[in-house]
């Protein structure tokens, strides 16, 4: 294969992924009136109802049911289901409540995260540009502190929650369907305990149960599955710069959906310090390409 032309479709994969997750704000936003608590238990659900036949139409069954008599390995995804809930928890919440731009801070500085604890935890050395990246994006954070008088605990919550289940999930032998199908598992009785509680008070559980909100919920296990897909596939066959660079199109969707199609607030300062995150943003991705392989 020719190292200079990744495979189309695994590059359509990727987009459809990132892209995806980029204007999922819109879908959390469609279902505000369920709240974010309801929201959140409907997609452990159905992710749950979309990953089971998934895995048995990608012959992963008997792995799977394997993993879960595995006590150990079920531990682990314990901790990793915990960290995946707190992320989407967070997530919506921010969503429905007109804090689109700070999950976009969240998932621009992940990345940059991701290799501050590289370098803590696995002894990576840091490049000169990554070091600077890693500054810019800290920088960013301290004028929001500083200008706008507030602590980002949206963005930071995301992007330090994100980062750990990466770690997680990286210390795990499952690949993404059955790590996702596992962690749905030890999340479901939390879930399904939150669903009739929240009935019994009156809730709506279904919204206003019309083919709407109806489609919207069920389409929960599907909006969150088509994405992971689409990442699992493009990560395997995409060179590593490729698929950093494309990463950034989630919060860069996150973004433009919260300033133009909600009209969240950017203040002169929130531009300071965003400008200050994508100058880290861009110093991360040159640096992603000037490490690109030499062609054989």
């Amino acid at each position: 294969m020719n190292p200079e032309k990744p495979p189309t479709n695994a590059v359509l994969s990727a987009v459809v992924a990132f892209g995806l997750w980029g204007v999922l704000p819109v879908y959390w936003k469609q279902l505000g009136h369920l709240g974010s608590g309801v929201a959140l238990s409907q997609r452990v659900v159905w992710t749950l109802a979309i990953v089971l036949p998934l895995l048995m139409l990608r012959g992963e069954w008997s792995g799977f049911m394997r993993s879960l008599r595995d006590a150990r390995l079920l531990k682990a995804h314990v901790w990793s289901a915990f960290l995946l809930a707190i992320n989407w928890g967070v997530f919506v919440w921010a969503a429905q409540h007109g804090r689109i731009l700070d999950c976009s801070l969240g998932y621009f500085i992940n990345p940059l995260l991701n290799v501050l604890i590289g370098s803590r935890l696995f002894g990576e050395r840091l490049s000169r540009l990554q070091r600077l990246s890693i500054a810019a994006a800290a920088l960013g954070v301290l004028t929001q502190l500083l200008q706008l008088g507030r602590f980002p605990w949206i963005g930071l919550m995301l992007a330090v929650s994100f980062a750990l289940y990466g770690l997680a999930r990286r210390r795990s032998p499952l690949g993404s369907l059955p790590g996702l199908a596992v962690e749905t598992v030890v999340g479901i009785p939390v879930a399904v305990i939150y669903l009739i509680w929240a009935q019994q008070s009156g809730l709506p559980i279904w919204g206003t149960a019309s083919a709407h909100d109806l489609l919207l919920i069920v389409g929960l296990g599907v909006i969150t599955t088509i994405p992971l897909l689409g990442f699992a596939h493009g990560a395997r066959q995409l060179p590593f710069a490729l698929l950093g660079v494309l990463q950034f199109l989630a919060p860069t969707g996150q973004f433009m959906v919260g300033a133009f199609v909600y009209h969240e607030p950017v203040s002169s300062a929130s531009l300071v310090s965003f400008g200050l995150i994508w100058l880290g943003v861009l110093l991360f991705c040159s640096d992603l390409w000037l490490r690109k392989p030499a062609k054989a």
